[in-house]
């Protein structure tokens, strides 16, 4: 037995602590939400906030742990590089690609410098700034945080009352993540796909390409409400996005390890927007065991502890021909019950069902990724069964909440 410690218990790290679970390692949690949704599997729980680093160094080394490693979280991920470069343990990236896979208006630089097709965008830190772009390149655009996540602060806006309402959100994001610079790119029109993939002596594989269906709306803007498999490209339209995905985690040297790409296609071709130096938040790395039989949380295992063999594990769970990752979106309030969890688990096809927020605990309005509140994990012969089965799974879940939201909400896991 191994001791393991995770940098975040929330839904993006569920199924990491539970693959160490079922390896029989020891866990050791580490997040500031002595409620988030993975805290019961841990062996024990820091309640340490996943941005301290000083502090993570601190569980790391009083609870003698072999290994420290998380996956999901762009907050987690970032501490972790650090965390593990100063005690010098294993880790599939570094902070310097994390950084650069996080920074928008860097990874956007380093991809057309690298010869990538990127939308036209500007680094923006006066809204003089981002005003002159919209007349240059005209409405719409789209605003984010330079350094962001899980689409916080991030909208489509079509007028300049809207663009001075959206700068100064997405300011104030990426302020508080020690960078207040403001990315205002054009508006692509085209459909998300998400490739999930595993970089092995410097070269991307993919074991996955979903479509990433989105919540409607311009603000937040591209919360990701369904990963689904098969992607629905053509087989050459599918090696064009793996290529593009491929190209971009070169162009920020990313050269080991968990790799998420989001790419979009449509009238203006084939285009990479974002590379993501671990796993998808979204229980991509589950559809993707679905879909391809490979299980990428082993093989972060792997990695943290130095295993090689674990680390390329091959494809070892059975194959379906459609998969999805599907969220519940529930009225903002505290829950007062949660209800057809078990109904829903004991569905055919149903791989998982998740309620994240426990009852006397707050469901926030969907502002960003971390706020989604349940979901559904299902695999069918086809897609369309798949999707059929989640949808029939996510009717039997009810988050019953009142009509109130405390203001000031605990601090998300992540």
């Amino acid at each position: 037995m191994r001791r393991i410690a995770i940098v975040g218990c929330g839904f993006p790290q569920l199924s990491l602590v539970r693959a160490a679970k079922r390896a029989g390692h020891y866990v050791i949690g580490a997040d500031a939400n002595p409620r988030a949704v993975a805290v019961a599997l841990c062996d024990e729980l820091h309640e340490t906030s996943t941005s301290d680093v000083e502090g993570l160094c601190a569980v790391v080394l009083r609870t003698r742990a072999d290994a420290v490693t998380t996956t999901g979280s762009e907050v987690s991920l970032k501490s972790t590089a650090l965390v593990a470069e100063r005690l010098g343990l294993p880790f599939y990236a570094k902070p310097e690609t994390v950084r650069l896979c996080q920074d928008k208006d860097a990874m956007r630089a380093a991809y057309a410098a690298a010869g990538l097709g990127v939308p036209a965008f500007a680094p923006c830190i006066s809204m003089g700034e981002a005003s002159a772009f919209a007349r240059a390149h005209g409405f719409p655009v789209v605003v984010k945080p330079s350094r962001g996540w899980g689409q916080r602060g991030v909208a489509r806006v079509e007028t300049e009352a809207e663009l001075m309402v959206a700068f100064e959100d997405a300011r104030a994001h990426s302020a508080s993540a020690g960078l207040a610079v403001v990315v205002v790119e054009a508006w692509l029109q085209g459909r998300e796909y998400s490739v999930n993939g595993w970089i092995q002596e410097g070269r991307l594989a993919s074991y996955c390409v979903t479509e990433r269906l989105t919540v409607p709306g311009k603000r937040p803007l591209g919360v990701m409400i369904a990963e689904a498999y098969p992607s629905g490209l053509s087989a050459e339209e599918e090696e064009r996005v793996v290529a593009e995905a491929r190209r971009g985690a070169l162009a920020l040297g990313h050269v080991r390890g968990p790799c998420y790409s989001q790419v979009s296609m449509g009238p203006n071709g084939c285009v990479l927007f974002e590379t993501a130096a671990r796993l998808g938040g979204g229980f991509d790395a589950d559809v993707t065991r679905l879909a391809s039989g490979v299980d990428l949380y082993a093989r972060v295992l792997g990695v943290a502890l130095d295993d090689a063999a674990l680390e390329t594990q091959p494809a070892r769970f059975p194959v379906h021909g459609g998969a999805v990752a599907k969220f519940l979106v529930a009225r903002p309030g505290h829950v007062r019950a949660i209800r057809g969890l078990s109904e829903a688990r004991a569905m055919d096809g149903i791989d998982d069902a998740e309620a994240f927020v426990p009852v006397g605990g707050i469901v926030m309005p969907l502002t960003d990724s971390a706020k989604r509140a349940g979901y559904v994990l299902a695999h069918g012969s086809t897609r369309a069964e798949a999707i059929a089965r989640a949808d029939a799974a996510l009717a039997r879940m009810r988050i019953d909440t009142d009509a109130e939201v405390d203001p000031r909400p605990p601090e998300a896991s992540t």
